[in-house]
């Protein structure tokens, strides 16, 4: 077995491993149908994007263990490294998705506990004096 093969039998796993901690978090939140809708929103958002990516992870991997199939063609090679490339670069826009989702979420949460802070505290935009 050479590195490219056992390579991509390390990206097969971890994928496989991620994959089911998606879905086991996934069961978690429709545990959880009482919650706001914005976080109902937001974590099917982010099932869905770790889902994506998890399973790209493993077509890399699939991809790198069938290398000895492609043709020894300029081409061929060419064509087989540019789907990697692209396939890796999704992989990361949707990290950088994921986590600008979730600084966003986590800032609106923050947002939101100051504003209800504030009203508890009788301080109103509207009752300042100017």
């Amino acid at each position: 077995m050479d590195s490219t093969h056992a390579a991509g039998m390390l990206l097969v796993a971890i994928s496989a491993g991620m994959l089911a901690l998606h879905w086991f978090h996934w069961s978690d939140t429709e545990k959880f149908a009482d919650r706001p809708e914005r976080w109902q929103s937001y974590a099917r958002h982010l099932v869905r994007r770790r889902t994506v990516a998890s399973s790209l992870v493993g077509v890399v991997g699939v991809t790198l263990m069938a290398f000895e199939t492609v043709p020894q063609t300029p081409l061929s090679i060419t064509s087989y490294l540019l789907a990697l490339v692209l396939m890796t670069c999704w992989i990361l826009w949707l990290a950088c998705r994921d986590m600008y989702a979730s600084r966003k979420y986590h800032h609106e949460q923050n947002l939101d506990q100051i504003a209800q802070q504030l009203r508890e505290a009788g301080i109103d935009r509207d009752s300042r004096e100017l």
